[in-house]
């Protein structure tokens, strides 16, 4: 073992968390491609978002089944949170009836927000057979396929990630596009959760019976307060870093809100800069001066937004009149 042994009551590298430890006494590149490797990070507002989506799966199957709109800033964590929400939820194979249940089926919206090309992507998620060109009747054998399979599988809700994507397509087929998920809403009594940026919002406004079905679910950008520290505390203690870093200041939190813009992507990316740089120059810890470097920032932009739009701590919840 290599490096100094630091311990809290008697644990080595007691200032980490327990599945990080054992990657401290490794060489730097093995720690090095541990910093590198998606986590998950728990925190309050990710916890509020996956109580609410596992109300809409707990749900008693009605003919209005009610659905959300989860809403964030690019970098916020949404498809990470929808996976949680997924894995959470998963099943054991049926080995009676031969069929992968899947309580959650996760798809991600096309660029063409067409019903082809949408049905298309739902096939690859369920895992489906699709061949052929797509023509009318073929179209309706996919869709056919699709809901056939969905019953099969038993899934309780189905998620729509980057929903935003059908605001690039034409009026036309943004209407078929929301006329399909109301019609798969029905058909299937399942729940709906659509999730995108703030503008996915506009998305479903023009289908007013499809609208008032969603509860609009937002994850805010983070602010320089308690909340955003205990989320660095947690990253950093996932780091293989030999040494305690001495990061629980108002200075860090600062720093980290103005820089990052209050988004986590960028806020992880800059933890895992620092935590890198550590592993190489030997110093095996981060404090202000290494999150003041500029190296730790090159590539991270910040997307100014107008005074007032952040919103405040904490996912908010807007329920539409029914």
């Amino acid at each position: 073992m290599t490096g100094q042994v630091e311990s809290l009551g008697g644990v080595a590298y007691g200032h980490l968390l327990p599945d990080a430890r054992p990657y401290a006494v490794l060489d730097d590149e093995t720690r090095i491609k541990r910093v590198r490797a998606e986590r998950w990070i728990d925190h309050r507002e990710a916890s509020l978002v996956l109580s609410l989506l596992q109300e809409s799966l707990e749900q008693p199957l009605r003919e209005r089944m009610e659905n959300i709109l989860l809403l964030g800033e690019s970098g916020m964590g949404k498809t990470m949170i929808l996976r949680k929400f997924e894995r959470i939820n998963a099943r054991p194979f049926d080995t009676i009836a031969g069929i992968e249940r899947r309580s959650v089926v996760v798809v991600r919206m096309p660029h063409e927000p067409t019903e082809a090309a949408f049905v298309d992507q739902l096939l690859v998620a369920l895992r489906a057979p699709r061949s052929g060109p797509v023509g009318r009747q073929r179209l309706q054998e996919m869709r056919d396929t699709a809901f056939r399979v969905l019953r099969e599988v038993r899934a309780r809700v189905l998620v729509i990630d980057e929903i935003n994507s059908v605001l690039v397509g034409t009026p036309r087929q943004q209407r078929l596009f929301l006329q399909l998920l109301r019609f798969l809403s029905n058909e299937l009594a399942i729940a709906l959760v659509c999730a995108g940026v703030p503008e996915a919002r506009h998305a479903l406004l023009s289908d007013s019976q499809l609208r008032s079905r969603f509860t609009d679910v937002e994850l805010p950008l983070w602010q320089a307060d308690e909340e955003l520290q205990r989320f660095v505390n947690l990253l950093v203690a996932g780091m293989p870093l030999r040494r305690p870093s001495p990061i629980d200041a108002p200075k860090v939190r600062r720093l980290l809100a103005e820089r990052t813009g209050g988004v986590t992507l960028n806020v992880s990316k800059a933890i895992e800069r620092a935590t890198i740089a550590a592993i190489r120059t030997g110093k095996e810890s981060i404090d202000l001066a290494a999150l003041e470097d500029e190296t730790v920032w090159r590539g991270i932009t910040v997307q100014r937004l107008p005074l007032g739009s952040r919103g405040g701590r904490g996912a908010r919840t807007t329920v539409p009149s029914l």
